[in-house]
């Protein structure tokens, strides 16, 4: 999560992606999950997402409305937000 060529919080393989049709939810590992509530993303709170690449490395970027930070998720996570996110858009 954040801004820029690299991203300011790297949660590695503790964060935990739920996608369905309304939005998605990210949660962390029960052992580091002390104070961080899952934080649910609904589909009409995100602005865009879209596919890059750096170098060999694609990526999906998404981009929330109303300044919050961009978040950047990679190979499957980041393919199954951007195939749930072009349904979502497209069943509006």
């Amino acid at each position: 999560m954040g801004a820029g060529l690299f991203p300011a919080t790297s949660y590695g393989n503790c964060l935990f992606l739920t996608v369905n049709e309304i939005g998605f939810r990210l949660s962390i590992l029960f052992v580091f999950r002390f104070l961080s509530p899952p934080l649910f993303i609904p589909w009409q709170a995100v602005a865009s997402v879209e596919s890059k690449r750096l170098l060999f490395i694609p990526y999906t970027v998404v981009h929330l409305q109303r300044g919050w930070p961009t978040i950047m998720f990679r190979g499957a996570a980041g393919r199954a937000i951007q195939d749930a996110f072009v349904d979502a858009k497209g069943s509006r």
